[in-house]
């Protein structure tokens, strides 16, 4: 790949109903991850001398399916859905309070969000969203996520149910693998999993008496930085030397920049604080948040 570690994949596959390629990764925190990625961002990786190549048929018909799927899609914000998702989400959030309160301690006194029962002990989450069935959504976005965001079409989909909650418009790609949308991963099944979890930090953050928490992002680029463009969730962490170690990978780009911001809590999806897959090997203290078009810095 060319990215700044040249992490080596091995290409496992070529899908042309869906216009893309499946590779394995061999080394790092993701070794042995399965990765796929659309054909047209082929010029991202670095191939042998010695490669061999496709017959020219086949070449002229992952073309067409490129050509077929590289469509732009745009979804814009729905007030009235947004209010229709902030009403059940009082109603959620109200119940996952109540939950949190049978199952875990009650803060007397200033808690570090580490010390916070809810977040220490992995079965108030799984409880609270195996009573939603939102169990098998959790584990398979929570994992891709954290291997990588930008591999496959699982991000991309829940990006489609925030839109059709109304939190955040859709600004990208046409679907190309529409299982993702079938079945247990049915667009009112990403929506369910959106608000559960929404609720649950909304419910956990309120209890611990914070309205707000202090995140960090790094961002460097050869061109002039710009405002980040919207990709349905953003990815910051609660560690300003994580977001340090972060910022001295870009060392060799014309401009970095190291932000820091008050976020809403409402804006949070997820975090390492409860979520064990953004814990070892990654160790990032990540926060996942919902993308704010409107926000000035992330």
């Amino acid at each position: 790949m060319r990215d700044p570690r040249r992490t080596p994949v091995r290409v496992t596959a070529l899908r042309e109903d869906i216009a893309s390629f499946c590779v394995k990764v061999l080394c790092y925190e993701d070794t042995g991850a399965q990765w796929t990625f659309p054909l047209w961002q082929i010029d991202n990786f670095l191939c042998a001398p010695a490669t061999p190549k496709l017959h020219d048929n086949h070449v002229a018909a992952l073309q067409t399916a490129s050509a077929r799927l590289n469509k732009p899609l745009s979804i814009l914000l729905d007030p009235s859905k947004r209010r229709t998702t902030e009403r059940h989400l009082q109603a959620l959030t109200k119940e996952a309070r109540s939950q949190l309160v049978q199952k875990s301690q009650i803060p007397k006194m200033p808690l570090s969000f580490k010390e916070y029962s809810a977040f220490k002990t992995p079965a108030v989450l799984t409880d609270w969203l195996s009573q939603h069935d939102a169990i098998s959504l959790e584990e398979d976005f929570a994992t891709r996520y954290v291997s990588n965001p930008h591999a496959g079409e699982t991000i991309k989909a829940h990006r489609l149910a925030l839109a059709e909650l109304g939190l955040c418009p859709y600004e990208g790609r046409v679907l190309r693998d529409t299982s993702e949308l079938g079945g247990d991963k049915a667009l009112p099944h990403r929506m369910r999993h959106i608000l559960v979890r929404l609720a649950f930090l909304r419910a956990a953050f309120a209890l611990l008496g914070h309205s707000h928490v202090t995140l960090h992002r790094a961002i460097y680029s050869d061109s002039p930085l710009t405002a980040p463009r919207n990709a349905g969730f953003v990815s910051a962490t609660f560690s300003h030397s994580v977001a340090q170690r972060f910022l001295n990978d870009g060392a060799t780009k014309a401009h970095r920049a190291l932000l820091t911001q008050q976020v809403p809590v409402h804006r949070l999806f997820m975090t390492h604080l409860e979520t064990s897959q953004m814990r070892a090997p990654y160790d990032e203290a990540e926060a996942l948040l919902l993308c704010d078009p409107a926000a000035h810095i992330f």
